[in-house]
């Protein structure tokens, strides 16, 4: 599988290229950076784009869905709910947890993994795991917006994510974290938030972070 990343957007954000090496079809995760540039990236490596994947409804990542699809008429949309609005409401597939799509031959899982978003979704393809604002290098997703729920969050951590084989590669959804993506393996060895006990511990870690946190970390 193909995978470019993309840092910008507003915050360090990762928007990600994936394809399939035989059709060159290929799909965007978060449209984060400019449209221009996504198109750009897409040309470079031989890839028509079918997808736009948007892995929850903070704007941060969908910034640029509009003015690519309008770019794109074939693109379709994928994404959980439908919190965004007017935006490929003629071509939108609203996934479900462990709902499955391809790109070209390349089989891809979609995680319902709620808990920083309601909508927050991952996906998993080819030895990849796409976590989104869930699972950060270094930590996991905050969850201080009115629509979070912290608990939520460890269930979809301990119940979905540290599931998923160990050599699997994370990949989130922005550069926040001392290198720009991991194993879970290594993520389990190093990110102090997969180590908590149980619920309350991880609630713990959480707000402890929150205390102590710098911006941009």
């Amino acid at each position: 599988m193909i995978i470019e990343s993309i840092e910008g957007g507003y915050d360090k954000n990762f928007t990600y290229l994936i394809g399939c090496k035989k059709s060159r079809i290929g799909a965007v995760i978060d449209a984060a950076v400019g449209a221009e540039q996504i198109l750009k990236t897409a040309d470079e490596l031989d890839l028509v784009l079918e997808y736009l994947v948007i892995t929850h409804s903070h704007h941060d990542h969908y910034a640029s869905a509009e003015p690519l699809m309008r770019k794109l008429d074939n693109m379709t949309l994928v994404m959980y709910g439908d919190a965004v609005k007017n935006i490929g409401e003629a071509n939108r597939v609203q996934v479900q947890d462990k709902d499955t799509f391809h790109v070209g031959s390349i089989e891809v899982q979609v995680l319902h993994t709620p808990g920083h978003y309601p909508d927050s979704i991952s996906l998993v393809a080819d030895g990849a795991a796409f976590t989104g604002d869930t699972l950060f290098v270094n930590r996991t997703g905050r969850t201080i917006s009115p629509k979070s729920d912290t608990r939520q969050l460890y269930q979809s951590v301990k119940n979905k994510l540290l599931n998923l084989p160990e050599n699997i590669t994370i990949y989130p959804g922005h550069n926040y974290g001392d290198k720009p993506n991991a194993t879970l393996g290594e993520l389990k060895e190093t990110n102090e938030f997969l180590q908590a006990r149980n619920a309350d511990h991880f609630v713990e870690i959480m707000d402890a972070y929150e205390r102590n946190r710098t911006p941009g970390s």
